[in-house]
């Protein structure tokens, strides 16, 4: 959606431009024109703006764009990592906080690793590693 909406926000941007090119090389009616102009120019001080939100927003999301495969092992891992840090048992509201992720992003993950035996979930809704599941 990033690459749609930088493509957009281009051809608005040359859309502006073009607009402010017309607005110069018309000498016809000079009332007009500097009317058109100053639309012009608040509407190119307005994608301005808007593309300087979308870097600050994205700047970091574009940066480390990875292949989605990529990002679910990632998720996979990390969700593997929180939960043997945590061999008492941790519930997913708090293994997405450590992770920086939203809890429904969890539940596919969590429950493909408890039906393949990589983690268990107890009777009160805790994840624990397999190995402390067997300790007790």
């Amino acid at each position: 959606m990033n690459d749609m909406m930088t493509i957009f926000l281009a051809g608005v941007e040359g859309i502006a431009k073009n607009m402010k090119e017309h607005a110069n090389s018309s000498s016809a009616n000079q009332t007009q024109d500097k009317a058109l102009e100053r639309k012009v120019e608040e509407l190119s001080g307005k994608v301005d703006r808007l593309l300087s939100l979308l870097d600050d927003n994205f700047a970091d999301r574009l940066a480390e764009d990875k292949p989605r495969s990529r990002r679910m092992m990632d998720i996979k891992q990390r969700i593997g990592d929180v939960i043997r840090e945590h061999p008492e048992g941790i519930k997913p509201p708090r293994i997405a906080k450590i992770i920086g992720t939203r809890v429904q992003n969890l539940y596919p993950h969590l429950k493909y690793a408890v039906q393949q035996k990589q983690i268990i979930k107890d009777d009160t809704g805790l994840y624990r590693p397999l190995e402390s599941a067997t300790d007790k």
